[in-house]
């Protein structure tokens, strides 16, 4: 009895060695199996049927580390916003450069005011004589519109306006001008005044 005892033990001890060193050599088994793509796999297994069974596997390749990139390095650099264009800075008295200059650069200088009577046809002219001055460098006043109001000394018998334009005043150029009013003589001759203002500029460059 006890013999038998031994046999079994013994057999039961010469099986798990067997079914031990099975599992050692089915898991140290390595298969290179290719795919159809031509692409090149390794296996525990014999995935196709094409696979080769290496007797060592290939030696591994060690791959060099790259230190990490610090977080501020790696950010890529942020655009610049582009800076503002400089606005037009605009000269005393003109505005901005590309405007033309104002209307009060045209002056009115020796202003005389003249009456003229003519007896026979019943007519008086009254004439106001002037010195017109574009003060501006640049710009030509292509029409300037001068407004005159005559009146007598007492301001009792004459009040009138009448406007006068003059063509093609250059750049600090000055010219002659005048202004005439007709109507009819007054019962009584006296002297005039007249008084002067710009009252329309067209302007060209």
């Amino acid at each position: 009895m006890r013999v038998c005892q031994n046999e079994l033990s013994l057999r039961f001890a010469i099986a798990c060695c067997a079914l031990s060193t099975m599992a050692s050599t089915a898991q140290a088994e390595t298969w290179r199996c290719t795919k159809p793509d031509g692409s090149v796999v390794y296996s525990d297994q014999n995935l196709s049927g094409e696979c080769r069974k290496l007797e060592a596997l290939p030696p591994l390749l060690r791959v060099p580390s790259v230190p990490p990139v610090p977080a501020e390095e790696g950010k890529p650099e942020a655009a610049k916003p582009a800076l503002p264009e400089p606005a037009q800075v605009p000269t005393p008295g003109r505005g901005r450069r590309i405007d033309p200059p104002s209307d009060a650069i045209i002056t009115i200088r020796d202003l005389k005011a003249v009456p003229n009577f003519n007896s026979l046809l019943g007519i008086a002219n009254f004439q106001a004589t002037m010195l017109l001055e574009n003060g501006d460098t640049e710009w030509t006043a292509e029409r300037v519109c001068i407004n005159v109001r005559f009146r007598d000394i007492s301001m009792i018998f004459l009040d009138v306006q009448q406007v006068g334009c003059l063509e093609e005043l250059k750049p600090l150029d000055s010219r002659q001008f005048t202004v005439t009013y007709t109507g009819m003589i007054p019962p009584r001759l006296f002297p005039i005044r007249a008084e002067a203002k710009v009252d329309y500029v067209k302007w060209t460059k």
